[in-house]
Formats: C-alpha cells, structure tokens, sequence
C-alpha cells in the first residue's frame, strides 16, 4: 500500500479532516483512491509532490477550506475550483503556472490566494483577476 492510500484509509477510519500528503512523490491524484469521496476534508496539503495537472474532480471536496498545492509541477488549474464554497485559502506558489483560466476568480470566500514563483504575466490573466474582490492575493507578477 503506497503511503499516500494509507494516509487516506487512515483518515476514513478516523473521519480525520486534515489530510497532509506533503512530499510524497505523488505524481497523479488518480493514485490516490478515495481521495475525492472524502467530502468532510477541511485541509488538504498536497505540496512537495510531482503533480503536473489538477483534476477537476478535486471540486467534489465541498468542505475545503485550506488547499495547498506548493512547490509540484502544475502548469494549469481547472476553472472549477473557483466553486468550492468553503476555501479560504489557496496556496499554487512555486508551480509552473503560464496563465489562469477564464473565469477563475469567483471564489465565494476566498481570503488568501498565493500565486508566488510562477511563470505569471499580467497580460496572460484572465480580464477579471484584479476585480476579484477583498482578499489578500501574493504574485510575483
């Protein structure tokens, strides 16, 4: 069993809201069965790892409120987390992000939004990135 699937029946047994799978070579969240079912995940680290693609399925986690997502590979983030109601805090820093897709933004309670260390232009952002309201957002733009 991969380390990564145990801390996942771990937390199942436990109902433990905190997943932490730091620096755990994951390169596919598809290896990790399970992950998208546990709806009562409030904090989930997934930094340290070799992700090149969030999928869409990660929105299925409708009571996120920490997602951290440093320091992997991705080069892309789909539009469909901007719907999960509950996240606060969002930490893509040291990826390798060209741009955000259309419509990202329209988070409803979104406070910190960490885009440092990537490969971020101002004219590669999508039209209503500044109007995105009152939260702190950190760029290296």
């Amino acid at each position: 069993m991969s380390k990564a699937k145990k801390v996942i029946e771990e937390a199942k047994e436990i109902n433990n809201p905190e997943i932490d799978l730091v620096d755990k070579g994951i390169s596919n969240l598809d290896e990790i069965p399970g992950l998208f079912s546990l709806e009562n995940i409030t904090r989930l680290t997934l930094s340290h790892n070799k992700l090149s693609t969030v999928p869409a399925g990660l929105a299925n986690l409708i009571n996120l409120e920490i997602l951290n997502l440093a320091n992997n590979h991705i080069e892309e983030l789909p539009v469909s987390l901007s719907s999960l109601p509950k996240l606060r805090i969002l930490n893509v820093s040291l990826n390798r992000l060209y741009t955000l897709p259309r419509g990202f933004g329209a988070f409803p309670v979104l406070e910190i939004l960490d885009l440092t260390y990537n490969n971020l232009k101002e004219e590669t952002l999508p039209g209503n990135f500044y109007m995105m309201g009152e939260y702190q957002y950190e760029s290296s733009i």
